[in-house]
């Protein structure tokens, strides 16, 4: 029987529904085991919703498994946000609905996981009977434990301790930053096993009692369910969810290797068919007689003469040659082809000077300082890395009547661009994205053939994985408060 993934949820001794589901998988023929925990916030109308909506993203997502898995984990979190936020407009019992995550893809064949977290779900790793908290608790009360400023006995005993600050379903796209989902990988050796739990068992069971439980030799199965048994015991306040994924494999013993205290000198039996090794036999050589040593002498000299004369010779030809040679033909003076850079007019050159010299990550561009539209001979190019574009009152771009390209181009190094309140018309490509950057708010495209269009870059000869989000982009007759 494999030993290697369980996971088990309990309702616990005080709340009446389940709010948590967890994820224990095993994909591509057992290559990958998948362990999560997702809790719905507590408290909240719609929590079991959000984790169940997260749960069959996440899963979805993850049904293939690609080579960039932190990337396939930043993904599903954020597809589930959107998700979870759509479901929560359509539905007004669910507008405070949000769930807690953690979630590990390992792979058995490299000995190593990836996972991604957000909450106050937890993931550790049990190694050589030592526990070591993986994540880090994303909320007021779990930073001061993790910094040393509290306890764990205090701050299993906080009034704040269920307080979070980050979750899927409480923040809109724009306000996703990287670092809101946190990220990582670790080698998972033989005989490690990772815990990934709900704050319904860290908040009741110390770590020496999980420690315990985990060093003992109870399967997999038994270990989850002496968990969820003392974390009843000690109360059973929340939800209990308790997910152990295992590295079953042997761990390889090597030999030492001892060092050669005597050299081993080889004997070799001479045989008729092989000729005798002289490499061995010293040689002697006997000192020249004076007589032998003069005529050395003299054939050196010699040799030498005749070398100064061939060179003296040499030297003559190439002196000659040179003074003697025909004169080189005139050099041919050809034409500079002057390239003519294009000249940008007075407003579109504000603009531009304004995004390189730009030193916050905010641009206002206001009707007052455009007297009509603007006219564009060439691409606004944006190269930062956050951009707030804002204007005020009706800012309209246009194309002069020779340029064809778009209206803006944003970089690849571009990864969130704001561009609130802009008029774009005429132009057969409005603007032009790599990855998603262009975040828009309620921008208006007139007679545009190609609004945006999003640009994507993939190694050669690579695997691809990934979908574009479901309900990027939005079009409205009215303006929307975003």
């Amino acid at each position: 029987m494999a030993d290697h993934l369980f996971g088990i949820t309990d309702a616990g001794r005080v709340r009446e529904n389940n709010e948590d589901v967890f994820i224990a998988e095993e994909i591509l023929n057992g290559q990958f085991l998948i362990a999560g925990v997702i809790d719905g916030v507590g408290g909240y109308e719609g929590g079991e919703v959000a984790a169940a909506v997260t749960k069959e993203v996440v899963l979805g997502e993850l049904a293939e498994i690609g080579t960039d898995v932190i990337t396939q984990l930043s993904i599903a979190f954020n597809l589930a946000n959107e998700e979870v936020l759509a479901k929560k407009l359509l539905d007004v019992k669910l507008a405070d609905m949000a769930c807690v995550a953690t979630v590990a893809v390992i792979d058995r064949q490299n000995n190593q996981f990836h996972y991604i977290h957000v909450g106050d779900t937890r993931l550790y790793l049990f190694r050589d009977n030592s526990l070591v908290k993986i994540s880090h608790d994303q909320s007021f009360v779990g930073f001061l434990e993790d910094s040393g400023r509290l306890t764990e006995e205090a701050a299993m005993q906080h009034p704040k301790r269920n307080q979070i600050n980050q979750a899927i379903g409480l923040s809109s796209h724009e306000e996703l930053t990287d670092a809101y989902f946190e990220t990582g990988s670790s080698p998972f050796l033989p005989n490690d096993i990772i815990l990934i739990c709900s704050d319904g068992l860290t908040d009741l069971v110390p770590q020496a009692t999980i420690t315990a439980v985990l060093s003992s030799d109870m399967l997999l199965e038994t270990k989850c369910q002496q968990l969820v048994k003392a974390a009843n015991l000690a109360g059973g306040k929340d939800n209990i969810t308790v997910v152990l994924a295992k590295n079953d494999k042997v761990p390889v013993l090597h030999d030492i290797s001892r060092p050669v205290t005597e050299p081993v000198i080889p004997v070799i039996a001479s045989t008729p068919d092989r000729l005798p090794d002289f490499s061995a036999v010293p040689v002697t050589f006997a000192a020249a007689s004076p007589v032998e040593n003069m005529s050395h002498k003299v054939k050196n000299s010699s040799r030498l003469i005749m070398l100064l004369s061939s060179l003296c010779l040499l030297f003559l030809g190439t002196s000659l040659w040179l003074f003697f040679r025909p004169a080189a033909p005139p050099a041919v003076m050809i034409p500079a082809v002057i390239i003519a850079k294009t000249v940008l007019n007075p407003a579109e050159k504000t603009i531009q000077d304004n995004l390189l010299k730009l030193k916050g990550d905010t641009l206002v561009l206001s009707e007052t300082s455009f007297k009509g539209p603007v006219k564009l001979s060439e691409a606004l190019k944006i190269d930062k890395d956050t951009l707030y574009i804002k204007t005020k009152g009706k800012v309209v771009l246009q194309p002069d009547s020779a340029y064809k390209g778009p209206a803006l181009l944003l970089s690849p190094n571009c990864k969130h661009i704001v561009i609130d309140h802009l008029v774009i018309e005429n132009f057969d490509t409005g603007i032009i994205s790599y990855k998603n950057a262009a975040d828009l708010k309620n921008v208006k495209f007139n007679h545009c053939k190609y609004p945006l269009q999003v640009l994507f870059e993939f190694p050669d000869h690579s695997l691809i994985n990934g979908r574009m989000s479901k309900r990027p982009y939005l079009a409205d007759s009215l303006e929307r408060k975003l």
